[in-house]
């Protein structure tokens, strides 16, 4: 498998380009290899703040995790639902990041066919990610680019004549789908539990089909149905009452209340 192929399944940042992670791949320059890939680059006075980012990229054993997704965030916002925060660098357990905050998110590798083979940083003043690159944010003024691909699954063979057929099998409307044969005659067989554990090499039984149960003879069947005479409006001897119109003084006069009750009380209060 080459190297370009080969998920990506660590994400660090480094602060000294010589302790970067041991089976890590350093990313110190920019895609374009003209700038210097620092994260963190302070001015000309002052003690010197440098970060660098470095990938572990491998076959990933079964079950283990590989990259798909990456954002930058604020350092103030909420970190996505399912996102790790890359917080420290893994040298010196210093801040990653300069008033942002690299996440990143991992997904088992049996539950994914596809993963970010390839992390880059654009030059300064580039916006545009290379073909078959996503842009994702900007750290350092530098652009963060990934790139998605399929990888192999370790220990899994796959015939090209049954590839090749399953492809055009599933190949409607310039969609592709692969999938792999399962064999249900071992899967039934090593099922570790027994459909039904009461009744054993017993005769067999013989189900109700759909049509038998629809001949069935229903509680119900036979009832006419009717609605309650109660429901019909010439049964009934409505009456709507009438409603005298108010002006805003009548209302005022029918609920004036001049507290005299209270004055009086208030006034015998030495």
């Amino acid at each position: 498998m080459a190297d370009v192929d080969r998920p990506i399944t660590q994400v660090a940042i480094v602060s000294d380009p010589a302790r970067c992670v041991p089976g890590f791949t350093l990313i110190d320059r920019t895609y374009d290899r003209k700038d210097d890939a620092d994260l963190w680059r302070d001015g000309l006075f002052g003690r010197r703040v440098a970060r660098y980012l470095c990938v572990e990229k491998m076959p990933p054993p079964p079950g283990g995790d590989v990259l798909v997704d990456v954002t930058v965030i604020g350092e103030r916002d909420v970190i996505p639902a399912g996102f790790t925060c890359v917080d420290f660098t893994s040298d010196t357990r210093e801040k990653a990041v300069k008033k942002k905050m690299l996440c990143v998110r991992y997904m088992s590798s049996d539950l994914t066919n596809d993963a970010i083979c390839e992390l880059i940083l654009l030059g300064k003043g580039i916006r545009r990610p290379p073909n078959g690159y996503t842009l994702v944010g900007e750290l350092n003024g530098m652009g963060l680019c990934y790139k998605m691909a399929s990888f192999r699954k370790p220990g899994v063979q796959r015939d090209s004549h049954q590839g090749h057929a399953n492809e055009a099998s599933f190949h409607t409307q310039g969609y592709s789908t692969q999938s792999t044969p399962i064999n249900m005659s071992s899967l039934g067989s090593s099922l570790p539990y027994n459909p039904n554990p009461y009744k054993k090499n017993g005769p067999l039984e013989r189900g109700t089909s759909f049509t038998e149960a629809a001949n069935a003879l229903q509680a119900l069947q036979g009832l006419p149905f009717e609605l309650n005479r109660k429901v019909f409006s010439d049964d009934l001897n409505i009456t709507i009452p009438q409603i005298p119109y108010k002006t805003i003084m009548d209302i005022e006069n029918q609920y004036k209340y001049d507290f005299s009750v209270e004055r009086s009380a208030a006034a015998r209060v030495p």
